[in-house]
């Protein structure tokens, strides 16, 4: 039986522990040391068989670093034995034979495995540890194991222009990549590393390249923090876009009990702890849920008035409030840097500051 309230997380996102054997600059949850209470194993049961009574269709299992939990597979095949589709995220550090077997047991939907660097040099820089070679060859095996397998990239100025080099790396691999941009929600973010405009500007142009001229080589998956409404329909499912999905379709839930409406954000945004109440309680009644499910109440800036605003409602929640600290403007909008360069470009003709002849402009 599920839930007949209007919304229901479908997707959810369960660190099982938030201990890791990296210290990535990047990461949101400060991840490393294990929180100061964690989770049991029966009470982790136990969230997973209230996230199937609530409507979740697919669950993403990750840490921290998942494989550091002793009971990581107990825990996988409690979703499995529930109905509920796993995905696994993992580094790979922690991957042996016996770790691969289990996986093929679990069969999971897919297993991500996060790749920062397209050399040894920018993964040693992005991650810290010199195991680029070995994390590459973890990513094969999985995939000639069969079970689909995901190479997941977080762009920051660190890799961002090794853009071109991790499509040689990855195309014509039986492989899929993941790109999404890192987000200053963790403490470890040094605010040198944030996309700019122009950044942004390229990560968008190779994105586009890679769309059009790769699709068969090279799957792409483009995660909500990229988008949205482009003037040129180049990624049709960006028309679908309906909203943050977070709070309404999406739930993560830290090792602690913590439940934020994404795991993407930062302390700012707990809804609530499963210590102190049931999933339930925090999922329908939290004021912070009921805040992400009417974003557009509080849209803001250039956001408010654009005439996707409606549907749009500011993009990803995580990347408004890297950009902006707001969550009603976003400024990691392909629409909205289209349109700065149109304005741009039309300045440069007309003689005039392009700050004129934006939307909101003198």
């Amino acid at each position: 039986m599920t839930t007949p309230f209007e919304y229901r997380p479908a997707s959810a996102v369960l660190e099982i522990t938030n201990r890791c054997n990296l210290r990535c600059p990047h990461c949101a949850s400060n991840s490393g040391r294990p929180r100061q209470y964690e989770m049991s194993v029966p009470e982790l049961f136990e969230v997973i068989e209230d996230l199937k009574e609530l409507g979740c269709e697919r669950l993403t299992m990750l840490g921290g670093e998942p494989l550091l939990h002793p009971q990581w597979f107990e825990i996988g095949k409690h979703v499995n034995d529930c109905g509920i589709v796993l995905q696994i995220i993992t580094n790979s550090l922690a991957m042996n034979d016996a770790v691969l077997r289990k996986f093929r047991e679990l069969a999971p939907e897919v297993i991500g495995i996060s790749i920062d660097g397209a050399t040894r040099e920018t993964y040693m820089a992005t991650r810290g540890v010199d195991k680029f070679e070995f994390c590459l060859k973890n990513l094969w095996r999985i995939r000639d194991s069969g079970i689909p397998a995901a190479a997941i990239t977080t762009f920051s100025r660190q890799n961002l222009y090794d853009f071109d080099r991790f499509v040689e790396l990855f195309a014509d691999r039986g492989i899929i990549w993941q790109i999404q941009m890192a987000n200053s929600t963790g403490s470890r973010f040094d605010e040198e590393m944030k996309l700019t405009a122009r950044d942004f500007e390229f990560f968008v142009d190779r994105a586009i390249k890679v769309k059009k001229e790769f699709a068969k080589r090279l799957p792409l998956q483009l995660t909500d923090d990229f988008g949205y409404f482009p003037y040129e329909r180049w990624v049709p499912e960006f028309d679908l876009w309906e909203g943050c999905p977070a709070g309404r379709r999406v739930i993560g839930i830290r090792s602690n009990g913590d439940v934020l409406p994404c795991l993407s954000l930062g302390d700012g945004f707990i809804a609530g702890n499963l210590l102190r109440q049931t999933l339930r309680e925090v999922w329908e009644n939290s004021r912070l849920m009921r805040t992400f499910r009417n974003k557009g109440e509080i849209l803001a800036g250039r956001c408010k008035t654009c005439p996707r605003a409606a549907r749009c409602q500011a993009g990803c929640t995580a990347s408004a409030v890297t950009t902006t600290g707001d969550i009603g403007e976003n400024l990691y909008c392909i629409r909205r840097m289209e349109e700065d360069k149109l304005v741009e470009d039309f300045a440069i003709s007309d003689d005039r500051p392009a700050a004129e002849l934006r939307p909101g402009g003198a």
